[in-house]
Parts: structure tokens; C-alpha cells; sequence
């Protein structure tokens, strides 16, 4: 199992969360900014808890966001039971589609580093203002790796090589952390402000993410990423997932 992860830590609601990727993380980081007074950075909330800047402001915010052991969230647990824990977890077929459209540049890198050169060759060519955005070389890397020939790919090279394939019960260390609330990214937007409500979070802190969008959103349209799941495809992606999809069933 994943011996770390990482975690929002928000000390004035003693309040955890642990992120996973492609379930909604930047959207769980920009709410808590947004709770900790720092609002105004959402625009670019990756950007700034990266800066030296934005951990100082956090910090004296009693907010932070960092890699941390699952023992060291364990022992936080046993220390002080009044810590809740909460995570955002999502359909393991849909995480999955979507790290094709969003990552395959890390795939292609790893196992197909022919079509990687070639997507970023592409980006290059596509001049300056492309070169920020990797999705200038996915769509090229998409054309020479098709979904299906992904989906073969990930079957015989495993899906714990990166963390936005990982499994998600790995991510969470569900076996080793005890989770007051479990969120599903497909309900995230009715579930969330209700579910701060209930951990102490007043109405007027709630009142600034009513507006708050979603962060980072795969661009694929829903009905172009659905044309790919055949039968056969979706019973492959269960097999890679299957601890997950039991992990879930157990959260419902």
C-alpha cells in the first residue's frame, strides 16, 4: 500500500482532508483558501500554495497543504479523536477516463516514449502560447494511443505506477484511517456546503463557496469520453478497479 498521501489540514476546524487526484483536489484546495480568508488567490490556487508567499499566508491562517505519512495520520487520530477526517472519492471507470484525456501525457512518457516526443514536438511547433498547456500534446499522443490500446497498456504495466491511476483506497489508506465523511465527486457540488455545515462551519464561512466553481475540470466533453466505453472496455477498467469498486460499495 501507498505509505503517504496528501492532505489539506485546516487547524482552526481541526479538520483533514485527504486529497485525491482527478477527484476534485483543486476544488477541496480552493474552498479552504476560500474558508481561511485567502479567497482572493482561488484564481490560482495550485500557483499559490506552492509559493513561499502563499505557505506563509496559509500558515498564519492555520491552513496547509503537504505530503504526509498515513502513520503520522494514524497517530493524529489516536492523539486527539476530536480530529474528522474527510475525503472525496469518485466512480473508479470515470477517474479513469479521465486520466486518459489529462494525463496521458505521463503514460506515454513512461511506456510509449515515441508518441510522447511526438506530442511534445508538436506543442513546441504549436509556438509560445502552447507551451503552458500539456493538453497541446495530449491530443496529439491521444491519435497514437488509442483509449483501447491505453486500456491494454495499463493491464500489463499495473495502475500503481502513478498517482493519478493509483487506486483510490490506496490513496485514502483506507485501512488505516478511519473517515468521518466520504464524498463522491458526481455529488460533489449539492454535498459539500451541507457537509462542512455539519462539521461546525457557520453560514456566513459557507456563504463564500456558494459561488465557488468547480476547479480543473477534465475539457472533454462527458459524451465524447462516454463514446469510449464499450462493454468490453468498461469490465476491463472494473478488473483493474476492483478493490475500489468494493471499497465504494462499502462507503455507500
Amino acid at each position: 500500500m501507498q505509505r503517504s498521501t496528501t492532505i489539506i489540514h485546516y487547524a482552526p476546524a481541526k479538520l483533514v482532508v485527504v486529497l485525491v487526484p482527478k477527484c476534485g483536489s483543486t476544488t477541496m484546495i480552493a474552498a479552504f483558501l476560500t474558508l481561511a480568508g485567502l479567497g482572493a488567490h482561488v484564481p490560482t490556487a495550485r500557483n499559490f500554495i506552492r509559493s513561499d508567499e502563499g505557505r506563509a499566508q496559509m500558515h498564519a491562517a492555520g491552513l496547509e497543504v503537504r505530503p504526509v505519512r498515513f502513520e503520522e495520520l494514524a497517530q493524529m487520530q489516536q492523539r486527539d479523536p476530536g480530529y474528522r477526517f474527510l475525503t472525496v472519492l469518485r466512480d473508479p471507470t470515470e477517474c479513469f477516463v479521465s486520466g486518459y484525456f489529462s494525463k496521458i501525457n505521463r503514460y506515454a512518457k513512461r511506456f510509449a516514449r515515441r508518441a510522447y516526443l511526438w506530442g511534445k514536438l508538436r506543442q513546441a511547433l504549436s509556438g509560445p502560447r502552447a507551451w503552458p498547456h500539456i493538453e497541446q500534446a495530449n491530443r496529439h499522443i491521444r491519435k497514437l494511443i488509442p483509449f483501447e490500446q491505453f486500456v491494454s497498456g495499463m493491464e500489463r504495466h499495473g495502475t500503481e505506477w502513478d498517482s493519478h491511476f493509483r487506486p483510490q483506497g490506496q490513496t485514502v489508506g483506507h485501512e488505516l484511517i478511519r473517515y468521518d465523511r466520504v464524498l463522491m465527486l458526481e455529488t460533489l457540488n449539492a454535498a459539500l456546503i451541507p457537509t462542512l455545515q455539519d462539521l461546525g462551519f457557520d453560514t456566513a464561512e459557507l456563504a463564500l463557496l456558494k459561488t465557488l466553481p468547480r476547479k480543473n475540470p477534465t475539457q472533454t466533453p462527458q459524451t465524447t469520453r462516454g463514446q469510449l466505453l464499450t462493454p468490453d472496455l468498461r469490465a476491463r477498467i472494473a478488473r483493474l478497479y476492483h478493490d475500489d469498486l468494493r471499497f465504494l460499495g462499502q462507503m455507500q
